[in-house]
């Protein structure tokens, strides 16, 4: 899920969402990436790094270096493992892009977000467009449910308890051949 800061559009300004091909909108209205006339990338903007993002930055480039360096094993493996837990803590700055969605109707907006985000928009608007031609002349049948883990659980030990169930049987009538004769 991207979260979008909507600036101005017909669908109101407030917090929004893209997420697998779906926008959620300020106003509550759903749109999916297939009704994207195009995605305007209008340029990208660092959000302001404090003092602490700076520090945690310098290390993390730090002990980049010291993982990549030929130290023994045990010092990589914790200059790797301390660079790791830095970035779990610095989040970083984020590239921020102010992007324009159009829609096949004529409707837009205008919003911030992730620069990725405008990249995976514009990536799934192009598959969309490129599959729907495909899908129309050869539809896809529906494929049925796989079961999921807990289903082939039980199957395995249904199976497993026929198996001793059987062995047991055979067992008993073995015994009883050899010993009533």
């Amino acid at each position: 899920m991207a979260e979008l800061t909507i600036i101005a559009g017909e669908c109101g300004r407030g917090s929004g969402e893209y997420d697998t091909g779906l926008f959620i909108l300020p106003d509550g209205s759903k749109r999916g990436a297939e009704t994207v006339a195009a995605v305007v990338l209008h340029g990208g903007v660092t959000e302001k790094q404090g003092k602490a993002g700076q520090i945690v930055g310098g290390l993390k480039g730090g002990l980049a270096l010291a993982a990549q360096l030929d130290l023994s094993t045990s010092l990589s493996l914790a200059a790797t493992a301390v660079g790791a837990g830095l970035s779990v803590l610095d989040g970083g700055p984020r590239q921020k892009a102010v992007l324009e969605v159009r829609f096949t109707d004529g409707a837009s907006f205008v919003a911030m977000a992730d620069v990725g985000v405008a990249a995976l928009m514009e990536n799934d608007r192009r598959v969309i467009q490129l599959a729907a031609p495909r899908l129309a002349n050869h539809p896809i049948p529906p494929t049925p449910e796989e079961p999921g883990i807990s289903a082939r659980a039980i199957e395995a030990a249904s199976d497993a308890v026929e198996s001793a169930g059987s062995a047991v049987s055979s067992a008993f009538s073995f015994i009883k051949s050899k010993t009533l004769g």
